[in-house]
């Protein structure tokens, strides 16, 4: 069984691991930290048997929300457990009164991509050099909630 919980302070050396292994761009213990600290954030966590197998990262950043970051454990895809912590953002940004999400994706990641269209964003544009280690541009997409 699959929990989804917010994450607090003493998740954030188990978040750091988890994000040295499947976030694309690593978090430190101090990025979760900070997002942990900020009223305007909030870190989502997926448990299994006690173990941390899906993380999303979402901000209400000048009245619009943002996903920083989502990924699930190698071994838990194919689950729904990136929906359900999709679920959790948009139920933390509409309790902060937002009706907008937006994201920026790796081209080369089509499996998010379709995660993400499926969730019902739209591409509104591509960003040129977006991402380094390696190099590659984004799909800048965004959903309107209802």
């Amino acid at each position: 069984m699959i929990d989804i919980i917010k994450a607090d302070e003493l998740l954030v050396s188990e978040l750091a691991s988890f994000s040295a292994r499947f976030f694309d761009e690593k978090w430190s213990e101090a990025c979760f930290l900070n997002e942990i600290k900020k009223l305007n954030s909030a870190v989502f966590c997926a448990f299994c048997e006690n173990e941390i197998v899906g993380v999303a990262c979402v901000e209400n950043q000048f009245g619009d929300g943002y996903l920083h970051n989502i990924a699930v454990a190698d071994d838990y895809r194919r689950q729904g457990i990136a929906h359900q912590l999709m679920d959790k953002c948009f139920e933390f940004l509409q309790t902060n009164g937002l009706n907008k999400m937006f994201l920026e994706v790796r081209m080369s990641n089509t499996n998010a991509v379709n995660l993400y269209k499926k969730c019902g964003f739209e591409t509104i544009c591509i960003r040129k050099g977006f991402y380094t280690n390696p190099s590659e541009d984004a799909y800048s997409m965004v959903l309107e909630m209802k």
